[in-house]
């Protein structure tokens, strides 16, 4: 069945904008987009997730995508616009799935609403920047710049990241394939079609690049919340040839967990949902059951 498109109107008078996937009758997930993306970064799921009897529920962050921008937004902010989706929605303690810049925003919800919410993964999720070399770990370069450059030069440069959005398809793909560079994500990306490939990067900056640089001002900032303290468990999945997120990135965070499951996937890389799927959401399901 096709995604469907829908909105909810929050307190403060903004909407945030979120897809349904799968099967609609079936068990509720809740799913983070990666950075420079947006809900639709997990389109390419829809058939499996309705052959899993899962419906997975992706809304966009602020500013990106369906969502109305909240300027100067904090993690902590995305907790409350998850908490009001898990009410309007009525949703019984939803697992929840972050993807790569995803993983920030998904921690936060353990650290802040581990009340309304089952379990807890992150998929080549990124970790605190706050320590030294942090940003040079990550192997895309427009994400160091995002997180490196000094903010007012980034504001005063955010318009042109909207030049993006007049890019051609199969430029847009050429620029996916360079930045996995090789490996198994290569494989995958290659692989994809072109609305498959560039959907989501098209859907980011529907409304400017704006709500994409907020994402990761809103990394560079106090989270509210240190990791450290985080009670829940976090299941974690690693792909060994992840050049976008490393390997090491991933130790770095998981040995500041209190409670995690580590799982370190050979000959996969930051796109491994696209093989590993079922694998996730079998886990993930079965924690939150526990």
């Amino acid at each position: 069945m096709p995604r469907s498109d829908n909105s909810l109107k929050l307190a403060d008078g903004r909407t945030l904008g979120y897809s349904v996937f799968g099967d609609r009758s079936g068990r509720a997930v809740l799913y983070f987009h990666g950075g420079l993306s947006s809900r639709l970064d997990i389109e390419f799921a829809d058939k499996q997730l309705s052959e899993l009897e899962i419906k997975l529920i992706a809304p966009d962050r602020p500013g990106i995508g369906l969502s109305d921008r909240l300027p100067g937004r904090t993690l902590t902010d995305w907790t409350n616009d998850a908490a009001a989706l898990i009410t309007a929605l009525d949703l019984k303690k939803p697992p929840v799935l972050g993807w790569s810049l995803g993983g920030p925003y998904a921690l936060a919800c353990a650290a802040l609403l581990s009340d309304k919410i089952g379990s807890l993964g992150t998929v080549g999720g990124v970790g605190p920047m706050d320590y030294e070399g942090a940003v040079n770990e990550l192997g895309l370069m427009e994400d160091r710049i995002l997180l490196s450059w000094p903010e007012p030069l980034l504001q005063f440069l955010s318009p042109a990241g909207s030049l993006y959005k007049f890019m051609s398809p199969q430029k847009m793909k050429q620029e996916l394939l360079r930045a996995v560079k090789s490996g198994p994500d290569y494989e995958v990306c290659d692989a994809l079609s072109l609305s498959e490939a560039t959907d989501f990067a098209f859907e980011a900056i529907r409304q400017g690049f704006y709500g994409s640089l907020d994402d990761y001002l809103a990394l560079r900032k106090p989270w509210g919340f240190k990791v450290e303290d985080i009670k829940m468990e976090v299941l974690m999945w690693q792909g060994l040839d992840d050049h976008l997120c490393s390997r090491r990135a991933g130790d770095k965070l998981a040995s500041r967990l209190q409670k995690k499951q580590y799982f370190l996937l050979e000959n996969s890389g930051h796109f491994l949902l696209h093989r590993h799927l079922a694998d996730v959401m079998s886990i993930l399901l079965k924690e939150s059951d526990n």
